[in-house]
């Protein structure tokens, strides 16, 4: 992608996107620390986790220092029972310094990591080093995570800018900036839309055309700010909040506290094999894993 573009689509609010769960199984609410499945530690900042259902792994993305300038960032594969494979399966090389990583996304063999100049790719299979799409040039606040649309067209957020990128192996292009939430999290919607993760100015989720850019609501969330973490699973959008530590749940239209976690979530992941939600925590290197249905 050589030339950028921009589409700073009109805001157009809509009511909520009506959702159906599985009437086979039945979400398990009120859960809290007590309730993990398992926990696993070790790690050195984890800011994501990404769930591949073909490996029946975890990626376990961390900064490891600095947010920038210390090249110590790397991405551990965790097995689908916590135990960890590789503690530094994926890192950076002398020519593209891996800082720290954040939000990730499986297409084919391939992972794409946000970095903080930009994103990574690695053999997921591997973790060798593929190459570097190159941010430097844009005044960038904070990349954040990132999400396929449909078509398989990759997108990253920019939490410190507003912004959001459409991407590949080439280069990028802008999608939409002056956004009315600061985007941190992004996951892909049964319309086609992407749904972006309020990290400020709540309690609005937005959705985005990622063919035209229009703008709307979602859905409204519920007594909490500072949104990270957002993934679409079996009719329900789950998300992780860091203002009240926990993960909160929207069904047709409602959000509700979902499960109380024990510090400040990330980025999550959803484990769609077995139902299970994997949530990182930057500041007490582990994850825990909670079961999501019975």
């Amino acid at each position: 992608m050589k030339n950028k573009f921009l589409l700073s689509g009109l805001l157009a609010v809509s009511g909520f996107l009506t959702i159906n769960c599985d009437a086979q199984s039945t979400w398990i609410e009120g859960q809290g620390p007590d309730d993990i499945l398992f926990s696993v530690d070790g790690f050195d900042g984890p800011e994501a986790v990404r769930y591949d259902a073909d490996l029946d792994v975890y990626f376990v993305s961390c900064f490891n220092g600095r947010t920038s300038g210390d090249a110590n960032g790397y991405v551990s594969k965790v097995s689908s029972d916590g135990e960890i494979v590789e503690l530094q399966f994926m890192t950076g090389t002398d020519d593209f310094p891996f800082d720290a990583g954040r939000g990730m996304f499986i297409t084919g063999d391939t992972l794409w990591v946000a970095d903080h100049s930009g994103i990574h790719y690695f053999d997921k299979n591997s973790g060798s080093h593929l190459g570097f799409v190159d941010f430097s040039a844009e005044n960038l606040g904070f990349l954040n995570d990132i999400a396929a649309d449909q078509s398989g067209n990759l997108h990253v957020t920019d939490t410190g800018t507003r912004k959001v990128y459409r991407f590949d192996a080439e280069g990028y292009e802008l999608l939409i900036e002056d956004l009315p939430i600061m985007p941190n999290g992004i996951t892909l919607l049964p319309n086609g839309n992407l749904a972006l993760a309020p990290w400020q100015e709540g309690p609005n989720i937005y959705q985005v055309n990622p063919s035209t850019g229009e703008l709307q609501v979602f859905g409204t969330v519920n007594g909490s700010d500072n949104y990270d973490g957002i993934e679409f699973y079996d009719g329900a959008l789950i998300t992780s909040t860091q203002q009240d530590s926990s993960l909160h749940i929207m069904l047709n239209g409602e959000d509700e506290l979902f499960i109380k976690v024990s510090g400040r979530p990330a980025d999550i992941a959803i484990n769609t094999n077995e139902s299970v939600v994997a949530v990182p925590y930057v500041a007490l290197n582990k994850v825990d894993f909670w079961k999501l249905k019975q």
